[in-house]
Formats: C-alpha cells, sequence, structure tokens
C-alpha cells in the first residue's frame, strides 16, 4: 500500500482489541517454529486477555539473540528465499548487551506506520495522495563520508519517502550538509517529517544560525529517542510547536503510541497490545512508572509475544481512546539508562532532564559507574548549576561534574543522556516479574 491513503487518515477505536490479541498469541504459539519449540500451551480462543498474557513468560532479546531467521517465519515460509528476493532483510537494532538481529519486512512498517500515525490529529491532516515525508535519523539508505559526500537526492528517495541523512554522527555534519538538508525539506515539498530528537536538534540549531526556519508543511513527529528539554527548545525557534507530534515506536513491534491532541500518547490500534508492568520500586521525579511489553498482533514475520522492549514510560491516569491500553504521560527513556540509587529507587532519564532542564544545558550525559556515584558532562551550561539541580533527585549520591564540547554518540548513532554502568538490575523491580 502507499505509505498513506485518505482511508487511513483517521483510525477507529479496536472494539475486538482483547479477542484480537489472543488470536494473534494462539496463531504465533501454534505456527512459529521458534515458540512450538518451546511447548507452550496456547490460549483458549475465548480466554480472558490478561490471564492469557499471564501465563505465558516474557520474551527478552537475550532469548531473541542466538536464533536464526528460519525460527522466525510460519510453517511453508523460506527464509533463505524471502532474504534472498529483498522481501524481507535483517537489521540489527538495540544498545551494547541487549542489541538483537531482526528480520525486517518493510510493506509491513510503512502499512502500520501509516495507520498509527492517523491516531494523531495533527498527523491526520496531512494525511493523502499527496503526502510526502521525509526521514532524519541513523542512515538507512546510501551512506556518505567526508571524502565522498553525500548521495544524490534522487538516490536517498524510497517512493514518496525521502531519506535526508546519510551520515552516522550529526555532530559531524557540516554548514553545507546541513543548508542542503533544509533545502531538500523544500525541494521535497515535505508534508510530514519524522526525526530522531537529537539529529533533529542538531539540524534546527543550524537553521536559527541561517535564519532559515523548516519547510515542512504539515507535522514534525518526533520519534526514535528520547526528546530533552533542549531539544523541544531548539525545534520552537524554527518549527510551530503546535504542529510537533511524539510518537513512541520500536523497529521489533511498530509505532506503539502517538500524541493526541490532549497531550498524552494514545495507544495505537491493530499493531500490538502493549502491557505496563508498573514499578515496585520508588521512582523520584516520574509518577506511575511502568515497563514496556508488547505482544503483535499483525507481523506475520517474527511475531512477538510478550516482548520485554526495557523502555520507560509514565501511565497516564486517564481513559483509553482506541483500545484497553491506557494512554502515556511521557515515554522515560531505557531501564538501562535509568539511575539506581542506593536506597533502591530508579531515576528514569526522563526525571534527570526534567530536573536539569532548569540550568539550560545543551547537552549532557550522566553515567553511573557504581551504586554511590555518578559522573556528569556538560555541554553548553554551568556543570556546578546542572549538579545543583540533580543533587536532591540524586539524593544519597556524590556527582561529579565537568565541562564537555560534546558528548559522543553509541555506535549505532544514538544519544543518550544517561547510562548506568553498575551497578546491575533487571526485570524484577516490576509487577508481574518472577525472579
Amino acid at each position: 500500500m502507499p505509505p498513506f491513503d485518505e482511508s487511513n487518515a483517521r483510525v477507529a477505536q479496536d472494539a475486538e482489541h482483547a479477542l484480537r490479541t489472543v488470536r494473534a498469541i494462539r496463531d504465533a504459539l501454534a505456527n512459529v517454529p521458534f515458540y512450538a519449540k518451546q511447548g507452550l500451551a496456547a490460549p483458549a480462543e475465548a480466554a480472558e486477555l490478561q490471564g492469557a498474557l499471564a501465563a505465558l513468560p516474557l520474551l527478552t532479546p537475550a532469548k531473541i539473540r542466538p536464533t536464526l531467521p528460519k525460527a522466525w517465519l510460519p510453517e511453508g515460509r523460506d527464509a533463505k528465499a524471502e532474504l534472498a528476493s529483498g522481501k524481507l532483510a535483517v537489521v540489527e537494532t538495540g544498545l551494547a548487551e541487549s542489541r538483537i538481529r531482526l528480520l525486517w519486512d518493510g510493506a509491513w512498517w510503512r502499512a502500520q506506520e501509516a495507520r498509527a500515525l492517523g491516531a494523531s490529529p495533527k498527523a491526520a491532516l496531512s494525511v493523502g495522495q499527496t503526502y510526502r515525508d521525509a526521514v532524519l535519523w541513523v542512515p538507512e539508505r546510501g551512506t556518505g563520508s567526508c571524502g565522498s559526500g553525500d548521495p544524490e537526492y534522487e538516490e536517498r528517495l524510497e517512493g514518496s519517502r525521502l531519506h535526508l541523512n546519510s551520515r552516522q554522527d550529526p555532530t559531524f555534519w557540516s554548514e553545507s550538509v546541513m543548508t542542503r538538508m533544509l533545502d531538500e525539506l523544500a525541494r521535497h515539498e515535505t508534508t510530514g517529517l519524522l526525526a530522531d530528537p537529537f539529529y533533529l536538534d542538531v539540524l534546527a540549531r543550524h537553521a536559527a544560525v541561517v535564519g532559515r526556519r523548516l519547510d515542512v508543511r504539515g507535522f514534525v513527529g518526533l520519534t526514535r529517542g528520547l526528546t530533552t528539554a533542549a531539544h523541544r527548545e531548539a525545534l520552537a525557534h524554527v518549527f510551530p510547536p503546535a504542529n510537533v507530534v511524539q510518537i513512541y515506536g520500536a523497529r521489533e513491534a511498530g509505532i506503539l503510541f502517538v500524541q493526541g491532541d490532549d497531550g498524552l500518547m494514545h495507544h495505537a490500534p491493530f499493531t500490538t497490545h502493549v502491557e505496563l508492568l508498573r514499578a515496585k520500586v520508588p521512582t523520584p521525579g516520574a509518577k506511575s512508572v511502568a515497563l514496556v511489553v508488547v505482544t503483535t498482533l499483525d507481523r506475520d514475520v517474527q511475531p512477538l509475544v510478550r516482548y520485554v522492549l526495557g523502555d520507560l514510560v509514565q501511565v497516564a491516569d486517564a481513559p483509553s481512546r482506541f483500545t484497553t491500553v491506557p494512554p502515556l504521560a511521557s515515554v522515560e527513556g531505557k531501564l538501562d539508562d535509568a539511575i539506581l540509587r542506593p536506597d533502591g529507587a530508579l531515576v528514569t532519564p526522563g526525571a534527570i532532564d526534567r530536573a536539569i532542564a532548569s540550568s539550560s544545558p545543551r547537552a549532557y550525559q550522566v553515567v553511573q559507574r557504581d551504586a554511590a556515584n555518578v559522573e556528569l558532562e556538560v555541554v553548553g551550561g554551568s556543570p556546578e548549576a546542572a549538579r545543583e539541580a540533580l543533587a536532591p533527585l540524586l539524593s544519597g549520591m556524590t556527582i561529579t561534574a565537568r565541562p564537555a564540547t560534546a558528548i559522543a554518540v553509541e555506535p549505532n548513532g544514538k544519544y543518550r543522556i544517561s547510562r548506568r554502568i553498575a551497578p546491575q538490575t533487571g526485570y524484577e523491580l516490576f509487577e508481574g516479574v518472577e525472579r
């Protein structure tokens, strides 16, 4: 199907969400070799959803990592042939020890993406046959280098989608590269821009310096990374905040939540069911924190049943809009990036950003190397002001702060505002998880 279709511009409530989820679980357990070999008992067709899920084990990246592609296709399909034809591809996702290889179905991704964006009134206004989008994140279509230059505009086109970026680390973009991106937003007649907030922050700051605005006619969707207060401030100088939409998705599962007109992030129907396992420990600076566990509904290639994404969110006290899954107040970042205080409290990356925002750094990174100490690097702000802003949140910990010229991105091109090297922790901090 095309990237967007007018019939999918606005999504409706999924009245059969629970039934659809149970059916997806039954199909995966019966037809996919990975699950069949585990001998898991499939729930009855009329089973109650919560009980059906609770009877099944969690699926973690560690369990997926050693598997082969053929274990994830339904019986009767040939993984080798579909990979050779280009219908499927193998991609990598995740950070460090959580990194895994996935079977990638591009047609499925674009179809569910189009449908999910219809859950946002701001994005839905841009949906139609003339929709033309651009993406700005870790390069996926051709690569460039300082010596070879960027692939031409036409080489970075994928149907009506333009891949703006061909370079892994935005901190090394040249002025000419960023100006080229601004020019191409206009040339492409871009209706929607989907961007990693860190990558867009770099481009937005360049646009402000040269007196340009983002030539995007509809909306900007922030996705694939945690949006900081500094990112939002930089973007507001070159694009109307009213037309910015927060999107929470995962390459393994599709788009999960999309920001609505009430400011909350609502579960996108028909693609996933999401369990929100509440934290059993204090979470200073954040309320109703939960761990995200996802079951895919329409992903026939590598369907996931109770897969732990490793993401933390704040669950909103508000009614569900499209499915039985409650909305989110915010995405809080990765569990692996949360700071574990000596008293057992868990401090999310989102809580860290809200605390440090008053000191107005351009960028920063908090690193926990042991139980009682953290290191703080600050770009474009006062390290002492940032340390003082964080001190109440990181009670009982020693904070060592210093200035930095830049924060290095991860090998996969991701920017992390916090990292926990030690102590290690696991999913047992959340309800419904066995030790």
